[in-house]
């Protein structure tokens, strides 16, 4: 029976309505659009049909036609930014395509045809993305999403608010005609640029649920941050930031609906889909059911309903039930959306011939806090590992990326994304000093008011992204300018013409050179544990300080760590094609349910001679859905540890760096450190050591393990666990930092004169994204000494490489290898010749060009170009030695040949 009810389950999800014949994919004429690598990081290419094939740098000018102003008719801000854009991505040397993605304001026909008009209308006309949001459907497919309260009260959401239908099969069945509409009606409207497709829904478009208030007055849900939230407080003014839960015993003092606090779905199709998952236990089996709103907020058994305020625990623990049925039922719930997004996806593949890319909103382990365990946002692994899916999308942190002198932060996994050859595509939302409401007001979030600041900000975040190996859309979200008034020709014109700078710099980056950097911090954020983890008060009236210093608040600390830092998921341990050569310290912030094959990908791929591996809190409390267990920590961790008793707060001195700390409350379970063998580096004012250090023997050496029993640590505390694991760091601590390849970009958290430390002796160093040329800082240099920086600056430097080669064979006299030059990637070299002995001993017989195609070594760097040899030695006598050297085509101005070699003539 539950095969049977599985392979129902897996059968609703696969597209079956067949496509209509006006979409058929013969007849699409949009071009073939794949995600390809140039320099060794991940770019679009896009190739018209019957023309050329181009690569293009992945940024996007993102226009939202569902504005006011183009609800009322006035198109002069779409138009302006779009013809803007385009002209300042038309440059070749910029390698960026005119892209533009447009959010519909409606899906109907005589819209498309309009839109289509005001594209067909630019020159040049830019390749699209269509954004889309699936909210209306008609009767058929509405089923209200059945919010039920910790008290087990069901509401239904019927007004509109919120989510009016559940992912069923009517629903997802009419979603699969809507994409193949919209798709075939703007490819034949708009012919040859239809390039890729992003769907959207749920809250924000971003395909989370989240948890609701309920006004009883109005009789409706009222989403997150609703006015009507907010509430009385004794003696004080009205509060709006009240924790949701606080009244959720049923008495009504506070806010207005915070007595009510929703936790979805327990529609029809979601308890009907929960019992025939394939992912539910056997032991869940029996008389199954879902697990109730009270099972999935209460990892301590026994509070119903759980006392109001009060702390839930913080892990689900197994060994009882109906924990077990709640951490299931949230793990159900992301695994049903994702089988949504991929199936939707998947029709827009079939429309159009398998030539768009597809995108969707996903995977905010950074930007959801106490929302995540229920927000559907835990499957990313799936996701990634679809077919139909390219791009994965996400804003920026809202609380530190707008502001200048902090980090670019993201709210998801980004570079998990590369190693299945996809794009994290970074939503920047930034209000720009162009950006106004009605009469020019001041917009909400604006942390920008002069065109300078502006540039500083969308600088760091462009080069930000294009290091990181990311896509960048900028979304005028309002549809009033944020980035072009017409207006303001002049200054819109100045922040275009500094953001081509960017975009020049950007196309320098180069991953294939002998002195190419690679970042040495990786974080391994886990997206099966939030699952696990009490719904929304984990830590009582602590929750929201919890969920931040769980994840959010350790990622933002660890962008002004002087050092970049790649993010992926823990389950990327078992893919064969993650290089952690250069990695010096990874870190685990909330592996708490880490299964045995995971626990030994961590053996055989982190713990490694030389490494250091930081854990935080609960890290591998439990295992393959066994009972929670310190024993089970230990053997993740290799450090002994110990519950502790009552509920103390959890404030910590931080002896090896002389400060205090901590998350300063109290959570249930919490844990001291035992071993008699680990290094004290931190003790609870409580009693009890909170933070520890011990070299734990391998095969070939030692790795350093870190534990941390409570889940914040201060800056200072990361930056010495990073330099004592090795760590090369560019900058001073309070400064972010990202570098990969042969460029760094250092945004400054303070001002003064800094000290940036190159990873190794450089032959030239050139300060780029400058308005208008590089300027050459140095040569063969370590360090850029007393570089002057003002708070938010971003400086961005690139370094050149000596020529790289290999010379392969010598066979009789006939020479085979290849040599490239990747500050010249495209350009083809040559090979000097000398036999009877090297240069200055042997004879130079001169250059010989690189004649010959070589696929291989193109591919591997991501470069174009012919960069094979092959040639015949002239009196080459058996026994003669021969050596080769790759020439650096820039020639005297260039770093130098270099040696790649010798052999014998046979």
């Amino acid at each position: 029976m539950r095969r049977l009810l599985a392979i129902l389950f897996a059968l609703a999800l696969v597209p079956l309505v067949p496509i209509p014949p006006t979409a058929s994919a013969q007849s699409w004429s949009g071009p073939a659009s794949t995600i390809a690598n140039r320099n060794g990081r991940k770019v679009i290419q896009l190739c018209d049909q019957g023309g050329p094939c181009r690569t293009t740098t992945p940024f996007f000018m993102a226009l939202n036609s569902q504005s006011v102003p183009v609800g009322n008719g006035d198109w002069s801000y779409f138009d302006y930014q779009a013809r803007l854009a385009a002209a300042n991505t038309a440059a070749a040397d910029m390698n960026v395509a005119p892209m533009l993605q447009v959010h519909l304001m409606s899906t109907s026909d005589a819209f498309i045809d309009q839109l289509a008009g005001k594209l067909n209308a630019l020159n040049p006309r830019p390749y699209l993305m269509v954004r889309m949001y699936l909210q209306d459907a008609p009767a058929f497919g509405r089923e209200a999403v059945r919010m039920k309260d910790l008290q087990g009260n069901v509401r239904d959401d019927t007004n509109g608010a919120g989510h009016p239908w559940s992912l069923n099969e009517a629903w997802l069945a009419y979603q699969e005609e809507q994409i193949s509409r919209v798709l075939t009606r703007m490819d034949t409207r708009y012919p040859g640029r239809v390039m890729g497709v992003l769907i959207a829904y749920a809250n924000g478009g971003e395909w989370f649920h989240r948890p609701y208030g309920y006004d009883d007055t109005a009789g409706k849900m009222l989403d997150w941050g609703d006015p009507r939230l907010c509430g009385p407080v004794p003696g004080a003014a009205p509060r709006c930031g009240m924790f949701p839960w606080t009244n959720d015993s049923g008495s009504q003092p506070g806010a207005i609906g915070r007595h009510h606090f929703y936790l979805g779905d327990y529609s029809a199709s979601a308890e009907a889909g929960f019992c025939s998952w394939p992912g539910l236990p056997a032991s869940l089996l029996p008389r199954c059911r879902t697990a109730t709103p009270t099972e999935r907020n209460n990892a301590v058994p026994g509070q119903v309903p759980p006392v109001s305020g009060a702390s839930r625990g913080t892990i689900l623990d197994p060994a009882d039930p109906d924990s077990l049925r709640a951490a299931k039922h949230n793990q159900y719930h992301s695994s049903r959306t994702v089988s949504a997004i991929t199936r939707l996806l998947a029709k827009a593949k079939q429309v159009t011939g398998n030539r768009v890319l597809t995108a969707a909103f996903y995977g905010y382990q950074y930007g959801l806090g106490t929302e995540l365990p229920v927000s559907g946002h835990n499957d990313l692994a799936t996701l990634v590992g679809s077919p139909s899916v390219d791009i994965i999308s996400g804003p920026y942190s809202y609380r530190e990326s707008r502001l200048l002198a902090h980090g670019f932060v993201q709210q998801g996994i980004t570079d998990t994304m590369r190693l299945s050859n996809k794009l994290w595509m970074d939503e920047d939302d930034t209000r720009t000093f162009l950006a106004c409401e009605v009469s020019c007001r001041p917009v909400p979030f604006q942390t920008v008011t002069n065109l300078w600041d502006s540039i500083r900000v969308l600088r760091r975040n462009l080069i930000a992204a294009g290091i990181g190996g990311r896509a960048v859309h900028m979304l005028d979200l309002q549809g009033v300018g944020w980035f072009g008034r017409p207006d303001r020709a002049g200054d819109s014109e100045a922040l275009w013409a500094n953001l081509q700078s960017v975009f020049r710099a950007v196309d320098k980056i180069r991953h294939g050179g002998a002195n190419a950097y690679r970042p040495q911090v990786a974080v391994f954020v886990d997206d099966v544990s939030p699952n696990y983890q009490a719904a929304l008060t984990p830590a009582g009236e602590n929750s929201y300080g919890f969920a931040g210093d769980q994840l959010p608040n350790l990622v933002e600390d660890l962008t002004r760590l002087g050092t970049p830092v790649r993010h992926y998921l823990l389950s990327d341990l078992a893919k064969g094609n993650l290089d952690l050569s250069a990695i010096k310290l990874a870190v685990l912030p909330n592996a708490y349910v880490v299964p045995s094959a995971v626990r030994s990908a961590i053996t055989t791929k982190l713990k490694t001679p030389g490494r250091t591996v930081l854990t935080l809190y609960a890290a591998g409390y439990v295992q393959d859905d066994q009972a929670a267990s310190t024993a089970s920590m230990a053997a993740l961790t290799g450090i002994t540890v110990a519950k502790g008793s009552g509920t103390p707060a959890l404030t910590q001195n931080y002896s090896f760096v002389g400060q205090t700390g901590g998350p300063g409350y109290p959570l249930t379970p919490w844990f001291t450190v035992t071993d008699p063998a680990a290094t004290t580096l931190g003790t609870y004012q409580v009693g009890g050591v909170s933070l520890a250090r011990k070299a734990i023997p391998v095969s070939g050496g030692s790795y350093t393990s870190v534990y941390a029993a409570a889940p914040k640590l201060p800056l200072a505390a990361l930056r010495r666990i990073s330099e004592d694991a090795g760590v090369h760091h560019f900058a001073p601590v309070g400064d972010s930092v990202e570098a990969d390849g042969n460029m760094v970009a250092v945004h400054a958290g303070t001002t003064g004169s800094k000290t940036i430390r190159l990873p190794a002796s450089m032959p030239r160093v050139y300060e780029t994204a400058l308005y208008p040329n590089d300027v050459e800082v140095c040569r063969n240099c370590a360090q850029l000494a007393n570089q002057a920086f003002n708070e938010g600056d971003t400086r961005v430097f690139r370094w050149t490489s000596p020529p790289r080669g290999n010379f392969e064979l010598l066979t009789g006299t006939t020479v085979e290898g290849w040599a490239a030059d990747v500050d010249l990637p495209a350009t083809s070299s040559a090979v000097a010749v000398y036999r009877g002995g090297p240069a200055g001993a042997g004879t130079y017989l001169g250059e010989f060009p690189t004649g010959t195609d070589r696929p291989d070594v193109n591919a591997y760097f991501g470069i174009t170009g012919v960069h094979g040899f092959r040639f015949t030695v002239p009196n080459c006598a058996p026994g003669t030695p021969v050596h080769v050297y790759a020439v650096d085509p820039e020639g005297a101005a260039g770093d130098g040949n270099t040696y790649l070699g010798g052999r014998t003539c046979t």
